[in-house]
């Protein structure tokens, strides 16, 4: 048909037709980013004025958060909540997911709290019993553990399994890029492979043509010799 056919009344019914279906869709493509795309949506949300960014907080934490949340806590139990040496308990009522790593003796502890408006706003790590290691290193893997479930587009398992997959190339041996601090790039799932002939560190090869444009030069970021 053709709009500038309609009268009055036609063009009344057919907005009265069009908004619910309008409203779906918005909905539908709202959740789909929320539940693929989170670091995008979150991005967005970051620079929204104080007027919408309440609206669209309320909107989540009414309609899309319980949603994802129950999807994220069948996926654990999907997985029969043991994956290797990764143990992962769901405490659906308090959104909150309790980690246990081990390799022999050595344990891992932490706590993912998922806030109400997630994921508009990221997951936090809670500390549990601290594993016997040098302070830095602590850090280094709460914050891996961070940026994992924080920026993957994906889940919250999706985050962890990538956490566990680093930790246990840790233990096996492999070093760190030098550039991320992290064995496996967070985007990519690479490894470092890039080597420099005279300190011998190794660096995901991202990361390097990142460091390589950044600086304008082509040294190693570690001693500064021609890579």
């Amino acid at each position: 048909f053709q709009y500038c056919s309609l009268n009055q009344k036609g063009i009344d019914t057919l907005k009265l037709t069009l908004v619910p279906s309008l409203n779906t869709l918005c909905t539908v493509m709202y959740m789909y980013i929320a539940r693929h795309l989170p670091p995008m949506l979150r991005q967005w949300y970051n620079e929204l004025d104080r007027n919408m960014s309440t609206v669209v907080s309320s909107f989540t934490s009414s309609i899309v958060s319980p949603v994802l949340w129950n999807e994220e806590v069948l996926s654990m139990q999907k997985s029969n909540t043991k994956i290797g040496n990764l143990e992962v308990k769901v405490y659906s009522g308090v959104k909150e997911v309790s980690v246990l790593y081990t390799v022999d003796e050595f344990r891992i502890e932490l706590s993912i709290c998922v806030p109400e408006s997630y994921p508009l706003l990221a997951p936090t790590i809670r500390e549990g019993r601290k594993a016997k290691v040098d302070i830095t290193l602590w850090r280094k893997w709460l914050l891996q553990l961070s940026a994992f479930v924080a920026n993957q587009n994906g889940s919250l398992l999706d985050g962890l399994l990538l956490w566990k997959s680093n930790l246990d190339k840790h233990f096996s041996g492999l070093e760190d890029c030098m550039i991320c601090f992290s064995i496996i790039h967070g985007s990519n799932y690479s490894l470092p492979k890039m080597c420099c002939r005279t300190c011998k560190k190794k660096y995901h090869s991202t990361c390097l043509y990142k460091w390589f444009n950044t600086s304008a030069k082509s040294t190693c970021p570690l001693c500064r010799n021609v890579f």
